[in-house]
Parts: structure tokens; sequence; C-alpha cells
């Protein structure tokens, strides 16, 4: 793909209008009665649309509106976009409660021929978010992610990365050393650690097993419901270890925290094919790699508007001495484990 085609997408990407959407919808043969409100999302663009007749669903969805995702552009491509459909389609196929996008003449992936990006409409499903867990909610979620992963381990993403420090360490930094934007001494000392940590974290992801994965599973990406939990917001699903799906629902190192995590971890190996083990070892090379990537993933995004506004001090000092400094204890507590 040309940087030309790629810098006319991404301009329409930041300059979606109601207009340009209801058209994507009329497409396909939804009819939207014009009130489109905008979701809170950094990596796409995602929007509610009331719409005169909803496709039928399984679950406790809206019957007035649905979820518009556009994509954004040059991030995935359209067969990774279909790997990410075709999981979620899978899993809905074993009644696992997660939100699968609808399907249009057997299309669940469309491209708007006018701004040439990808786009995909979900359900609309009644929820809230939840930051505390009861102790009947940890088993309980752990059995979930068990069957997410049973699933996963059936079959392979045909063009999703893996999650490993060649892709979501190395891969950043050269972009950040380069950056003129950024502060060239503090970003330097900064990725000159980031190396020297990747190089010590590459051996454990060696000797891990690796399949499809949610990715990202934080407790924002649980929505309960009136049904019970659902899983939501499978963009980021890579082929890794299960232990990264693990770790992140609950990422404290404090007591209380450790326990929660073996409530969680009983129920996840009630349901789960295989066993995993999760040492504070591990959990902590898992949490140093999304550190390192999170601001590489900042660093490409930041010509989007949104992003400046989210991330204002990120081209200064500052930002990159907290960095640093976070990246240095970050190094003493792998030390400290290995010892």
């Amino acid at each position: 793909m040309s940087t030309s085609i790629l810098g006319d997408q991404t301009q329409h990407f930041y300059e979606l209008t109601p207009e340009v959407i209801d058209q994507a919808l009329l497409r396909i043969g939804l009819k939207p009665s014009g009130r489109t409100f905008a979701l809170n999302s950094l990596e796409n663009r995602v929007y509610e649309v009331e719409v005169s007749e909803v496709p039928e669903y399984e679950g406790p969805m809206s019957t007035e509106s649905v979820i518009v995702k556009f994509y954004r552009p040059g991030r995935w491509s359209r067969e990774a976009l279909q790997d990410e459909h075709r999981f979620l389609t899978e899993l809905a196929s074993y009644e696992i409660p997660v939100i699968a996008p609808f399907s249009f003449k057997d299309e669940t992936l469309f491209l708007d021929e006018t701004n040439h990006l990808f786009y995909a409409v979900f359900p609309k499903v009644r929820g809230r978010l939840k930051d505390e867990l009861t102790k009947e909610e940890l088993p309980q979620i752990g059995r979930l992610t068990a069957r997410i992963h049973n699933v996963g381990s059936m079959g392979v993403f045909k063009s999703r990365p893996k999650l490993h420090p060649q892709n979501h360490i190395l891969a950043h930094l050269d972009f950040l050393e380069n950056n003129a934007e950024l502060p060239r001494t503090m970003v330097k000392y900064y990725v000159d650690l980031a190396r020297q940590m990747a190089q010590m974290l590459t051996p454990y992801f060696e000797n891990l097993e690796y399949q499809r994965i949610h990715g990202d599973l934080h407790r924002g990406n649980i929505l309960w419901t009136s049904q019970g939990p659902y899983v939501v917001d499978f963009d980021d699903s890579v082929s890794g270890p299960r232990e990264q799906d693990l770790w992140l629902l609950l990422p404290g190192r404090d007591e209380y925290t450790l326990d929660e995590r073996e409530k969680f971890l009983e129920g996840y190996h009630e349901m789960s094919k295989t066993q995993a083990h999760l040492s504070p070892f591990l959990v902590e090379v898992f949490r140093t790699q999304r550190m390192i990537h999170f601001n590489g993933w900042i660093a490409r995004r930041y010509e989007d508007p949104s992003f400046k506004r989210f991330y204002p001090t990120f081209e200064t000092d500052g930002y990159w001495e907290v960095q640093l400094q976070d990246l240095r204890e970050q190094w003493s507590i792998l030390q400290d484990l290995q010892s």
C-alpha cells in the first residue's frame, strides 16, 4: 500500500462524519435513523448508531442500536481482521459469551469504497464494567477465560502476529529512537535499557506454548450484563501464551491480589484443558513487555489528534524521565526475582 493512499485513509479516519457512517450502513442493508453517538476508543473509531431494525442476535442486546467500528488504517490487513472475526464467531458458536460481529450475506468485514476504511457492525450489548470482582466472580471469570482458551487452542491465526519481544519491544525501539519530536537524550537512555531488557526476556518466551488468545484481557474488557459477564474487544487478539490473558486481569503485586489470582486460577483450572503456571517472575516478564509496548504504541499513533489530547506530555522530558525510572525499577524487580 502506497504512503499516499494510507495518508488519505488516515485523513478520512480522523474526519469521519455521521453522513459517512450512515452511508456505510446503508451499503450493507441497514437503515440508520440519523442518531449517531461517538464512543470512547483511541485505537479505532467506534459509534453507536440507531437503526430502524436490528438484525437478530442472541444475548442481552439493544433492539434500537448497533455498534459500528471503523478500523485504524495501516494497523491490520484484511486477513488479520478476518482472523479476529473468525475467532469471535467460533467462540460464539460454542455459546461462549463474546460479542461477535453481525454477518451480512456471509460477510462480517466491509470496505468503505469512499474512504477505503474497513468497518464492521456489532450488536450493542447492555452492561457495565466492574473495578472489583467478588470472591464468587473471580472463579467465574477464570472458567470463562479457560473456555476461550480451549477454543483458541483448536485453531490458529493465519495473519495475526506473535506476542513476543521481537514484535512488542524491538519493533518499537528504532521508531522511538529516530522520532525527532521526542526528547533525544532521555529517549536514548530509555531505548538502550529497553534493548537490554528485551534480550533478557526473549528466552522466556521461547519456552511458552502459543495459541489464539484475547491478548488484552483486563477488567475493562469484561462487560457485566443481566446474563452474566461478556468478554469484549478482541482487537488485540494474537498468537500468544495463555499466561498473558491470566496476569492482566489481576496485575498487582500485593498479597490481596495474589490471593485473588489464586481464586481466579482455581476457576480457570476447573475448565482448562491444560495447566497454566503463573510465577511472579513470569508476571513481571509480561508486565515489562507491556510497559515498553505501550510507549511504542503511543509514539506510532501520536499524529492522531485524539492521542495528543489524551497524552499531552508525551513529547516532554518529564514524561520520559518517569518512564525511564519505571523501567529501571522493573529491571531491579526482574533481577531480584531471578536470583
